[in-house]
């Protein structure tokens, strides 16, 4: 959209598997004049993608600028989208001392993490407060061994995408498989900005399976007049479980960085039908 506006071409890299589960967003940026690039290599989705524009953008960088769409990669790229997304921040602080006249003692922000970025922004302008931090990540199908959750499964620091954090990988080092049922959330690595907070204890990250996604999609789009995409009903997920836990006085935020609009076909195959 910002390249239409601009009148610049735009090249949108995607892995191919991705393209299939996420057909509407697929739609609605050839909509927007973009060119769709299918990445076939590897297991097809986020991680591979990222390598692809990556490579495309050194082959061409006298004419070519690269934007990434999460807080991953080099530091400039991190800098940039971390900056883009704390207006989530900006404007949530206006909000939440309109609702209570102040910052509540106890207050929790939960967001997904995957790479990272709408966590970044959504926590940005609290983090001088004592509002606690809470990402979930990918915890994958619960009879796989296989996951997207890096910070809250024990990874070790690797190098990924030109960038030192937690990665999964294997004995060897090598970039270890994901799965997740969020093509959002799909990715082995983590932004380091997640991996400092983690090691400074200022914020905690857990992890929610596909069917605690999926139960939370349902409950949500049931209860509230929002109808989550896949990547913040893992929040969600993490949400119900620790609300009923709470006294009255504390505070939980989730942040709904998505519309289910993109997972239609996924929840659809899953469910049997799609809550809008």
């Amino acid at each position: 959209m910002a390249a239409k506006k601009f009148g610049l071409k735009c090249k949108i890299f995607m892995g191919a598997k991705d393209i299939k589960r996420q057909r509407p967003n697929v739609e609605a940026m050839r909509k927007n004049n973009a060119e769709i690039v299918p990445v076939t290599t590897g297991s097809q989705t986020l991680v591979d993608a990222v390598s692809e524009c990556m490579r495309y953008w050194v082959s061409n960088c006298d004419t070519t600028h690269m934007c990434v769409g999460s807080t991953v990669g080099p530091n400039i790229f991190i800098k940039i989208c971390a900056w883009s997304t704390a207006q989530i921040s900006r404007e949530l602080i206006k909000q939440v001392k309109e609702e209570f006249g102040k910052i509540p003692n106890k207050l929790k922000l939960i967001n997904c993490v995957g790479g990272g970025s709408s966590a970044a922004g959504f926590w940005n302008e609290f983090m001088d407060t004592k509002a606690e931090f809470i990402g979930v990540e990918a915890g994958g199908p619960k009879n796989s061994k296989l996951h997207a959750a890096p910070l809250s499964n024990g990874s070790k620091i690797g190098i990924l995408h030109g960038a030192a954090q937690y990665v999964i990988q294997d004995k060897e080092g090598q970039i270890g498989s994901t799965e997740s049922i969020s093509a959002g959330l799909d990715y082995p690595g983590i932004s380091p900005l997640h991996c400092f907070l983690k090691d400074a204890k200022r914020a905690k990250y857990t992890s929610a399976s596909d069917e605690q996604a999926l139960k939370a999609y349902q409950l949500v789009s049931k209860l509230e007049n929002i109808s989550p995409s896949l990547e913040p009903s893992h929040a969600f997920a993490e949400a119900i479980k620790l609300a009923p836990k709470l006294k009255s006085s504390e505070v939980i935020i989730v942040n709904s960085c998505g519309d289910s609009l993109k997972d239609k076909d996924i929840i659809k195959d899953k469910l049997g039908s799609y809550i809008r």
